[in-house]
């Protein structure tokens, strides 16, 4: 068959996709990618066709406006000033994305059509020919309601009420479809015969979209409200170690200090990267915590007063080194979260944005490690009494060793690859 993944965003979003391709590939489908541009080498260098969305968007999500917004810090003025200016400049883009979507469907005339949740365009020929499109997502609670959580873009505050989590869904998709056809009604014409009416849109995502969450169902069991066109698939990711050779001093440095932590805000940065960055590594040292620093897009920096026992990386590939280590403190990313529990790792999240607070429930809530601090407003002597219970309570360690065993046979390749091509 030939199948088109498109993903919209940052590595978090786009690397559920390149593990996608690789079963699809050895599987013997021809895979195409329709990504942002920043990930061409990627792509092919795993030897897959890459279609490049507009770089702009990644470029945007990297400005001075587009960082406050995903670090947060400063007033609230001045985030909503921003994040306002941010809806703006990515509203204007947005055009072109969509027709981008639907170019990239017309010229690569796939059997199957594998989309991310941003892919706005992708609902209309979904709903015209449903079996051949699957959305696939690394997060919950956008499309399906669940009592337990409110909608994922309100997670920085804590869960409502049953009956207003499930509101949260009605209200926020709501806004969703407004959106929806504002940009995508020009379209319409081109699927006659079918009805997007909102109500037509909101009973075809409910009861008859495929959507593939790419989640643990040890972390997160499927709600029982939730339809048969939604599937729990575990968590599913590429190989990234396969070439990987690490320098020998960072082979040493692990010897000599057997119990260590990653930290890590993967795609995230923040306002005050050198002064925050500063005040975690004082943190570890005078606790005695050697660290292996991820300094990844320059929400950590490397700060140069640091001991023997912090070693700075620019990227490592989390399967490789997280089974070694006691734990990881990291940004709360899906990816991330997933990467860190299947490895046995205790977890603390420094959340920055809407998912990132819902996952630091979760990790809490299954015992794999305290409930972090936000890094709005990021405050040294919080983040230190979580740290210290992080580090000390062995409690969370074996919980992590637990859900480890729970994830390995979970994420079933040749179920998800006759689920996607069955005719």
């Amino acid at each position: 068959m030939k199948i088109l993944l498109i993903s919209i965003g940052t590595r978090g979003d786009v690397e559920p996709f390149l593990a996608q391709a690789e079963l699809l590939k050895k599987a013997g489908h021809e895979v195409s990618c329709l990504f942002p541009e920043q990930f061409r080498e990627t792509v092919d260098q795993m030897g897959f066709s890459f279609l490049g969305f507009d770089r702009r968007f990644l470029e945007l999500l990297d400005s001075k406006v587009g960082k406050s917004v995903m670090g947060g810090g400063g007033s609230l003025f001045e985030t909503v000033k921003n994040f306002y200016q941010l809806m703006r400049n990515s509203l204007s883009l947005q055009k072109t994305l969509i027709q981008q979507q639907k170019d990239a469907i017309d010229s690569v005339l796939p059997d199957r059509v594998i989309y991310h949740p941003k892919a706005l365009y992708c609902t209309l020929p979904a709903m015209a020919e449903p079996k051949k499109y699957f959305q696939l997502s690394p997060i919950p609670n956008l499309l399906h309601p669940t009592r337990d959580y409110q909608h994922l873009s309100l997670s920085k505050w804590k869960p409502f009420s049953p009956k207003w989590n499930l509101r949260t869904y009605d209200l926020v998709n709501g806004a969703r479809y407004i959106a929806f056809n504002k940009f995508v009604k020009p379209y319409f014409k081109d699927f006659p015969g079918i009805d997007f009416s909102t109500r037509s849109i909101k009973n075809f995502e409910m009861n008859q979209l495929q959507v593939l969450y790419q989640i643990s169902p040890a972390l997160y069991p499927k709600p029982s409200n939730w339809p048969d066109c939604a599937h729990i698939t575990g968590f599913f990711a590429r190989n990234q170690n396969q070439d990987y050779q690490p320098e020998p001093d960072l082979e040493a440095w692990l010897a000599n200090y057997p119990k260590a932590v990653l930290v890590t805000f993967g795609s995230m940065s923040n306002p005050k990267p050198l002064e925050i960055s500063t005040q975690i590594i004082q943190l570890f040292e005078k606790h005695g915590i050697p660290a292996i620093v991820n300094l990844s897009w320059g929400g950590l920096q490397q700060i140069d007063s640091s001991g023997e026992s912090i070693y700075y990386v620019k990227q490592i590939p989390y399967d490789w080194i997280l089974p070694k280590l006691y734990g990881i403190i990291h940004h709360g990313g899906s990816g991330t979260v997933h990467y860190g529990a299947k490895s046995a790792a205790a977890q603390l999240i420094v959340p920055h944005i809407m998912d990132q607070y819902f996952w630091n429930r979760l990790i809490f809530a299954n015992g794999l490690g305290p409930l972090g601090t936000s890094i709005h407003n990021f405050d040294p002597n919080k983040f230190e009494s979580v740290l210290t219970e992080f580090w000390n309570n062995p409690h969370y360690k074996v919980k992590a060793a637990d859900m480890a065993k729970k994830m390995t046979p979970e994420a079933d390749p040749t179920a998800l690859i006759q689920l996607i091509t069955q005719e």
